[in-house]
């Protein structure tokens, strides 16, 4: 197991996650995860496009992170992928897809993050990237690294709870599966159930976990917190079942920790147990 750090935030627009990062290459370390690639983030201004800010940048460090995840996939290792806001899973996810592109992707998150820009009302790229990925939106975005392009049949949404109107049209008419906060809360055996059910249909699953999945109440040191969040508990529960197939899971991202908005440094005590459990798959 390897990780990559990609210290970016121009996909949240605001600082924070970078610092997140680098806290978090820290705990894989004293984990004894050896860095597979830092990738640098280069010093960009949010440029002339303001339906798609700072892209250029984004596109930079989405492609290194792409050949830093094929790379580690094509040799055997599994990867995890530090960000950083989420906007770096356009980068590794594509890595993923590059290297096989039937993978099933698990995505833990408060918010869909398939908005296109047009449609957006923040334009910010950390909540477009898995429209792109699936085949949606402007060409010029569209099969970015890759021409593969990942199935909307292929994800499966944990704890979304914030949706975009954009978003709620996408994934209601293209039938994406998705497990709401509440259910998860309500009933986390019929949960990991559904979980299950989906991971049985593929041979590698790519899980992409954002902080704010959790409530804002648990983990307060994220850029854009939700309320109705699920538990720890319940994540714990989730990643349990997801690891215990460790043949399985061949990916992972954990993004959008943001120690700058951390209260009394419960997020980091979140996160330091994250970080345990996600470095022995």
């Amino acid at each position: 197991m390897n990780y990559i750090v990609a210290p970016q935030w121009y996909g949240a627009y605001k600082k924070g996650p970078d610092v997140g990062a680098l806290r978090l290459a820290q705990l894989f370390e004293k984990e004894g995860l050896k860095e597979l690639s830092c990738i640098s983030i280069p010093d960009e201004k949010p440029g002339d496009d303001n339906l798609m800010p700072f892209f250029k940048a984004i596109d930079k460090v989405n492609g290194n992170v792409c050949e830093a995840v094929y790379s580690a996939l094509s040799s055997g290792k599994k990867v995890i992928t530090i960000g950083g806001d989420h906007a770096v899973s356009w980068g590794s996810i594509v890595g993923v897809l590059k290297h096989n592109s039937e993978v099933g992707v698990i995505y833990l998150d408060a918010h869909g993050d398939c908005n296109i820009a047009e449609r957006s009302a923040s334009h910010h790229i950390h909540g477009m990237h898995m429209a792109y990925l699936m085949g949606f939106g402007e060409a010029k975005y569209v099969g970015r690294y890759t021409k593969n392009i990942l199935p909307v049949e292929n994800i499966l949404y944990v704890g979304a709870r914030s949706l975009d109107p954009y978003e709620i049209e996408l994934i209601n008419k293209h039938g994406i599966s998705r497990i709401p906060s509440d259910v998860i809360n309500s009933d986390i055996v019929g949960a990991l159930e559904a979980i299950s059910g989906f991971m049985s249909r593929f041979k590698q699953i790519h899980i992409s976990l954002d902080i704010d999945v959790l409530d804002p109440s648990i983990a307060p040191g994220t850029g854009v917190p939700e309320e109705g969040g699920i538990t720890e508990v319940a994540l714990h529960e989730v990643l349990n079942l997801i690891l215990k197939n460790n043949t399985t899971v061949k990916s992972i991202d954990l993004v959008e920790y943001n120690p700058l908005y951390d209260i009394d440094e419960r997020t980091d005590r979140v996160v330091q147990k994250i970080v345990k459990k996600i470095s022995r798959i």
